[in-house]
């Protein structure tokens, strides 16, 4: 039956000094590791499931091992083999074994749901993947794949899961995939297990006592996540100490928080871009109609005005701090009467309604909207705004809606799954990414073929020079977005809260395990 509980009164949970509460303002929509590819789900899934490397805390390049001890290459990196660490058990007491990992990643590559991604570009099937023996697992890549160790280390898209337990909640084929959307008993290795679940209001982790990693030292024994999704609630709720953890506080809260000696304000520049995407559909198929929408945008009111100077301009789709960035990407300024011209030719009729989204209790967001209202009114299209709560907004982006049905723009932030530009590009770009991150049903035959050059690209030179070419297109020529800022990715906890890194990628994403409370209440 479905894990389902009332939780106690979170005041009564924070009273423990053993207990970590963190405010979301996202709900989780899928937490099978498989399925769940959302900053909510993620927050629930980074306490339960473990991958076989990961990327070392605050480190964006050193990986190490987690559930493989060691691993190690051929000669020309078309063949990878990790050996195991004995003593893992999944959270049913069953052991890791290396034909346990082959089935977690051959239920990956059978439900192909968003997370298979992340490795698909390396593995066209789980039959590359063979168990050697009872603790060494090979991936046969058929080709030399330098990268692949760094997307083995990825927060989504490599999480080991017990598919003998998923399979005893099987329903029609699925792979136990619908109860494993708001289930997880006994089918992670992690460091904590799933005791309530209330998708919109709260979620319950207790320790898990086996846990391979031990608990000798200082860790939490209860994590407890409330979706709040009101900035100025969550504001309220860090400062009384109600919770140990917020992020994306509202900006005007920010420098007063900055002097409040019972807290730390961590600011960062990770890998995210903000934009807004747009929809590959009529009367906005030809680039120059979507680069009139890119004319009219209101660049550095949203940059002064909203982010208040915590983030900086964006050069297309990819992260100046990412690996494979272009610098050489053209950007648009805010021309209106360039706007205006390029609707003309288009054939764009003054008075189109057009339509964008947002998630409840998203400011940020709905302020960039509103803005941009005002200029897209002043060119002739008129922008109506429509508030959803979180959930809904993750299914429209990841959904099946025809183009025509979806709205014009889609808010977006989003950063690579690993530190590299096609692992950026290709979710948001691709023709075949539609259901994967690909909110605007993007589609250009070109930027494809250079995405699949670069796939398979065996020189630096060419890799670089095809992902160039793929960022000058999808940010100018024939625009997939409105590519605004590179925002600061602030968390605000209290001062008594230790083990908190960063994330070297997925800035959202926290290591429950190494947070700790440095001071007794």
């Amino acid at each position: 039956m479905p894990v389902v509980a009332a939780l106690a009164s979170p005041h009564a949970a924070k009273a423990q000094s053993n207990t970590f509460t963190l405010a979301a303002n996202w709900a989780p929509t899928d937490i099978d590791p498989h399925g769940g590819y959302d900053p909510g789900s993620g927050l629930v899934l980074a306490g339960i499931y473990e991958s076989l490397i990961r990327q070392a805390p605050g480190d964006g390049v050193r990986l190490e091992p987690w559930l493989a001890e060691s691993w190690e290459s051929n000669d020309d990196a078309s063949t990878w083999t990790f050996q195991l660490r004995e003593g893992v058990t999944f959270q049913d007491g069953s052991p890791l074994t290396a034909e346990a990992v082959r089935a977690s990643f051959e239920r990956l590559f059978t439900l192909r749901l968003a997370p298979a991604n992340v490795l698909g570009r390396f593995l066209d099937s789980a039959d590359q993947i063979v168990a050697v023996d009872e603790r060494t697992v090979r991936f046969d890549l058929g080709r030399p794949q330098l990268l692949f160790e760094v997307a083995m280390a990825a927060p989504y898209g490599t999480a080991i899961i017990n598919v003998a337990a998923a399979l005893e909640h099987e329903v029609d084929g699925d792979l136990g995939h619908v109860w494993c959307q708001t289930n997880s008993e006994g089918l992670g290795t992690g460091p904590y297990r799933l005791t309530a679940y209330e998708p919109a209001d709260s979620v319950k982790l207790e320790r898990f006592d086996d846990y391979w990693g031990g608990w000798d030292g200082n860790h939490f024994d209860q994590i407890v996540i409330r979706i709040v999704p009101e900035a100025e609630t969550r504001r309220e709720l860090i400062e009384r100490g109600d919770v140990d953890l917020v992020e994306n506080i509202g900006l005007e809260a920010v420098s007063g928080l900055e002097q409040n000696p019972d807290l730390i304000v961590d600011r960062q520049t990770d890998l995210t871009v903000r934009y807004l995407a747009i929809t590959q559909a009529e009367p906005f198929l030809q680039p120059e109609a979507r680069q009139a929408l890119c004319w009219a945008f209101p660049y550095e009111e949203v940059l002064q005005g909203v982010f208040l100077g915590y983030a900086k301009p964006a050069q297309g789709a990819v992260s100046a701090n990412c690996a494979g960035f272009s610098p050489t990407t053209s950007t648009f300024t805010t021309d209106l009467d360039k706007a205006r011209t390029l609707l003309e030719q288009a054939g764009i009729e003054p008075g189109t309604k057009v339509r964008t989204v947002s998630a409840a209790g998203a400011t940020v967001v709905q302020t960039i909207a509103e803005l941009y209202q005002q200029n897209l009114q002043q060119i002739g299209l008129e922008l109506e705004i429509e508030i959803m709560d979180f959930g809904p907004y993750v299914q429209l982006v990841y959904g099946d809606l025809p183009a025509d049905e979806r709205p014009l723009f889609f808010p977006v932030f989003w950063g690579p799954d690993y530190d590299d530009a096609w692992s950026q590009l290709w979710p948001l770009t691709s023709c075949d990414a539609w259901n994967s991150g690909n909110a605007g049903h993007y589609c250009n035959e070109r930027v494809d073929a250079l995405l699949a050059a670069a796939q398979v690209a065996t020189s630096e030179d060419d890799y670089l020079q095809a992902l160039a070419e793929a960022q000058q297109i999808v940010a100018y020529d024939d625009p997939a977005g409105i590519y605004f800022a590179l925002p600061e990715w602030i968390t605000v906890l209290r001062r008594d809260i230790g083990g908190f890194v960063l994330h070297p990628v997925v800035s959202s994403r926290l290591d429950y395990y190494a947070l700790h409370r440095t001071t007794p209440l």
